[in-house]
């Protein structure tokens, strides 16, 4: 695997994994009970993480939908071969996971403490998203020097490469065609020479028109011999 193929893999980690902490965030349970409610977190009046808690999920939003837009445009840029989609990549998974990993240990510092075992979950599924994030980037920041270095060698390349598989299909397609085109070729052949004797025709009838005796003495030739 090359460091182009890391990048599209990152590119449609980036999108999947995204999408999939949304729906967590959105769809977590924070309260138990039907009469009275029971809050998985403290109760805060105040201060960053009463304004974490209130926030939560309009926070997830938006960071979601700037990731999944930022992605997008690296698959872009990497069909493209431009290094402006990777780069904003790069800087902004950076934010974006150094921001979520802030935001869930704020959150689970005020988890209480029947539901400790939650936020251990948190941070380990914040961990490995990171994890993963943080082995695709020096592939992306790689790329992105070799784009911004030699855009031409790498298009160069790309293209070189799909051409065997284009002379592959074309062997196989005129391979298929080998057989109906000797045929043509054959009735071609065939048509040509019925025209050259359909044009030969007339000049032989002419030549016995115009040598009559010739005619007659072949014609009497086998009653000499019976």
């Amino acid at each position: 695997m090359n460091n182009k193929m890391f990048c599209l893999l990152a590119g449609v980690f980036s999108i999947l994994s995204t999408i999939q902490f949304l729906i967590f965030d959105l769809n977590e349970v924070v309260f138990f009970g039907y009469e009275d409610k029971f809050h998985i977190y403290m109760d805060m009046t105040s201060g960053l993480a009463a304004w974490l808690l209130a926030n939560r999920k309009h926070i997830s939003i938006s960071l979601s939908s700037i990731t999944i837009s930022i992605s997008s445009l690296l698959l872009y840029c990497i069909h493209e071969n431009k290094y402006v989609g990777l780069l904003c990549y790069a800087v902004w998974i950076a934010v974006y996971e150094l921001t979520s990993f802030c935001v869930v240990l704020i959150t689970n510092a005020i988890i209480k403490e029947q539901f400790k075992e939650l936020g251990y979950l948190h941070l380990i599924f914040q961990i490995s998203r990171m994890f993963l994030h943080s082995f695709c980037l020096p592939f992306i920041i790689k790329y992105t020097y070799n784009l911004y270095k030699d855009p031409k060698s790498l298009s160069k390349i790309s293209r070189r490469r799909r051409s065997p598989s284009v002379q592959s299909t074309r062997g196989h397609l005129s391979a298929r065609n080998d057989v109906p085109q000797d045929k043509l070729n054959r009735a071609r052949k065939k048509r040509e020479r019925e025209r050259e004797r359909e044009r030969s025709l007339p000049a032989l009838t002419q030549a016995r028109d115009s040598n009559p005796r010739e005619d007659c003495s072949l014609d009497l030739l086998p009653e000499l011999y019976t």
